[in-house]
């Protein structure tokens, strides 16, 4: 973890040493140089204390600001605190989030001591039955709880293993996430004495880990958010399909009837005038610019049904449909289209091919409306268990900063369509040099998920 290099090289020291008096009730040479030393040791000691207090507070802080993962940072937490105050035990209780009731983690520290470990594995195997020791206590103050007869809390087996461990205090500090309590560090200490600076110290060290806690909250809400965005956006992709093939099925299927009638009728009106001995030639002319203009509102209902949703994707399949759709693009737009589509390509199923088409559609879309290019390439084969179109065309290119415009909704929209389904599309420019895109989509549409 970025922020842990110096561990190995951090000052540390054995106990807490309370500044030492004179010995012996007379003054001497002798007993003022033993006195001097004992003095000057002691504060020495206490010097290494305040620098490994100080190094732990940093390296905390800057791991509690870079580190993603709660856990490492905990662990090396309890590792730290205990070794410079060379507490027994080190435990974590965290409140998960689908209960409420809390448990200890992996994450500990422990001296080798065999009562010692006997203690920590009967807390452990206690917690899941019986409520824990310090965690309803701390949850109630809101703040840390230090306890200097720790045995005499106890009972039976727990108090006799927690003696025979030399166990004589206990220490309790609450990890709050702005008002609530995700967790406590637990420590049990040898010693019923503390330095106040150090117990201080690491209630301040809680709070930098509730902050990592924070911000992984914040990570899983975003990323949460994110997910539900993209199954919504699925979702309306699925609708609008829906209705795009409701509309076209009702357009081609109703109002191309009607049109096609009433071009039958219209002929059978002009021949009619035409055989009559009373034909006018106005009337026939009139009857003649009526049917051209039934013959445009029939070619309008199949192009419109069409762009909706194109019959042939339904009823032959993809490629087919891209075939097609590539055709009809060179008489619209006079930008030639070659395609390259080995035969054997198994047909995909049909949210992978629907997909894959509007892509394909949104692609020629852009490259005619902002591509200048003459000529595009489409090439597809199979890699796999995927399916890999590429469409690459000879034209300005795109300037790469609008590749990740918030503004590019047709880019954006390709992205989505793929990811969805687990796919991906990789779109690459070069100024003048035309644009590449690939698109690589799941064959089956098993990873996609409920909206």
């Amino acid at each position: 973890m970025q922020g842990f290099s110096n561990f190995d090289q951090e000052p540390s020291y054995d106990s807490f040493i309370e500044s030492g008096s004179l010995i012996g009730g007379e003054f001497s040479a002798e007993g003022s140089v033993e006195n001097l030393y004992i003095s000057d040791q002691n504060t020495k000691d206490e010097l290494l204390k305040k620098i490994s207090v100080l190094n732990l507070l940093q390296q905390v802080a800057t791991a509690a600001n870079e580190a993603n993962d709660v856990e490492s940072v905990l662990q090396f937490a309890v590792d730290r605190i205990c070794a410079i105050a060379d507490w027994k035990l080190g435990m974590v209780c965290l409140l998960s989030e689908d209960s409420e009731r809390p448990q200890y983690s992996n994450i500990s520290y422990s001296q080798e001591e065999k009562f010692l470990k006997e203690f920590r594995n009967l807390l452990i195997k206690r917690s899941k039955k019986e409520e824990l020791i310090f965690f309803r206590k701390v949850k109630n103050a809101r703040k840390p709880i230090w306890l200097d007869h720790f045995p005499s809390t106890l009972k039976g087996e727990f108090k006799e293993l927690c003696l025979k461990a030399k166990i004589e205090a206990g220490f309790a500090i609450p990890i709050l996430v702005k008002e609530d309590l995700v967790g406590v560090l637990e420590f049990y200490s040898g010693s019923k004495s503390t330095d106040p600076s150090f117990f201080e110290a690491v209630s301040n060290i809680s709070s930098q880990i509730g902050r990592v806690f924070e911000r992984k909250n914040a990570e899983n809400h975003l990323k949460n958010s994110g997910e539900q965005l993209r199954a919504l956006s699925a979702r309306l992709q699925e609708v609008r399909e829906e209705e795009r093939l409701l509309i076209a099925r009702e357009i081609h299927d109703e109002l191309g009837q009607l049109l096609t009638v009433l071009k039958i009728d219209l002929t059978l009106l002009k021949n009619n005038f035409q055989k009559s001995k009373i034909s006018e030639s106005k009337l026939v002319s009139e009857l003649v610019s009526m049917i051209k203009v039934t013959d445009s509102g029939i070619e309008s209902v199949q192009r419109i049904a069409t762009e909706l949703r194109p019959l042939i994707l339904e009823e032959l399949g993809l490629l087919e449909g891209i075939e097609w759709y590539a055709r009809d693009f060179e008489k619209r737009t006079g930008i030639v289209v070659e395609i390259q589509i080995p035969a054997g390509i198994l047909p995909l199923e049909k949210d992978p091919s629907i997909a894959l088409f509007r892509i394909f559609q949104e692609t020629l879309t852009n490259a005619a409306r902002h591509s200048k290019a003459t000529l595009i390439r489409v090439t597809c084969l199979e890699e796999g268990s995927f399916l890999i179109l590429k469409i690459q065309d000879n034209g300005i290119g795109i300037d790469p900063k609008q590749m990740t415009e918030s503004k590019s909704l047709g880019l954006i929209g390709m992205r989505e369509r793929a990811v969805v389904l687990g796919g991906e599309v990789t779109i690459s420019s070069r100024s003048k040099r035309g644009t590449s895109i690939i698109v690589k989509i799941p064959k089956s549409n098993s990873n996609k998920g409920e909206p």
